[in-house]
């Protein structure tokens, strides 16, 4: 009697424990590189979003410096524009300039305001000549957002012939301050930073 035998295809039928081992290692590897492709694209997500915070701070701070720098100073007739500044915000005069098409002085308003997750830095400009309440005027523009704090201060000599030092209101009236120091704080885990920013007043022709 003849003894069964093994067809080539049932021969053939099955993984030997050498393919095994290589398709492990092959999916293996096949991990590792997906591990390493998103963990590069989170990291290059992160940096994006440094760059794209950082940018946008940088555009703030030098948006105040062109702004304070604009301050109306004393005027031909000898009188001084109103400046008054606060801890969380500053009102004043941008002089007329009319290469920025500004043919007269407005009134800036620079403050923080709450917002949807947190302080906004909020900026208003109307007319000098307009009422606070008139509603022709613009509404205020919204420069940074997202903020923990404001903190202003004011360098400048408290009265004539005395030396300049640091205060945390300004209501000298019959002179501005020489600088503004404009502190923002953010919330843990915000990626934005700012350093103190130091801006001269009124210093432009």
């Amino acid at each position: 009697m003849a003894e069964p035998t093994l067809d080539a295809d049932n021969a053939c039928a099955g993984f030997t424990l050498v393919e095994m081992l290589v398709a492990l290692a092959l999916a293996a590897l096949i991990g590792v590189m997906l591990a390493q492709a998103l963990s590069l694209t989170g990291t290059m997500a992160g940096v994006s979003a440094r760059l794209t915070g950082a940018e946008e701070v940088q555009a703030v701070r030098d948006h105040l410096r062109r702004t304070l720098g604009d301050l109306a100073p004393r005027r031909p007739d000898g009188t001084l524009p109103a400046f008054v500044g606060a801890s969380d915000g500053l009102a004043g005069h941008l002089a007329a300039n009319r290469d920025l098409e500004r043919d007269a002085e407005q009134r800036l308003a620079l403050r923080a305001v709450p917002g949807a997750a947190g302080l906004d830095l909020v900026e208003g400009r109307q007319p000098a000549q307009a009422l606070a309440t008139d509603a022709a005027a613009s509404p205020p523009e919204r420069l940074l957002g997202g903020l923990a704090s404001l903190e202003l201060r004011y360098f400048g000599s408290p009265a004539p012939r005395q030396p300049p030092q640091w205060f945390a209101g300004w209501s000298r009236r019959d002179a501005a301050p020489d600088l503004v120091e404009i502190r923002i704080g953010f919330h843990a885990g915000d990626r934005r930073r700012w350093a103190p920013l130091l801006v001269p007043v009124a210093v432009r022709p």
